[in-house]
């Protein structure tokens, strides 16, 4: 098991990563609408992809978290039981 100021530094920046994901859509799409021409549909565009990236971000971290919380757990039981993990 690790320290939780490991976890703590792993988790933290899954917001960061949410907001710059929709700011960077955001700017791409508004860069393309410029470029081409276009009326608002790239700005929407790469907001949505910014969000969805953003979310899926979010979604990894979590499913990950889960996963580390259940080996925890797992590792807890085994240690409540005598099972020594290290033979």
């Amino acid at each position: 098991m690790e320290p939780a100021w490991k976890s703590y530094g792993r988790y933290s920046t899954v917001g960061l990563e949410l907001v710059l994901s929709m700011v960077l859509g955001w700017a791409a799409g508004r860069w393309v609408d410029k470029f081409v021409g276009g009326h608002g549909y790239a700005t929407a565009a790469g907001t949505l992809l910014g969000l969805y990236a953003g979310f899926r971000a979010l979604w990894k971290a979590a499913k990950l978290m889960e996963r580390e919380a259940e080996r925890e757990d797992e590792a807890r039981a085994r240690k409540l039981r005598g099972e020594d993990d290290d033979v």
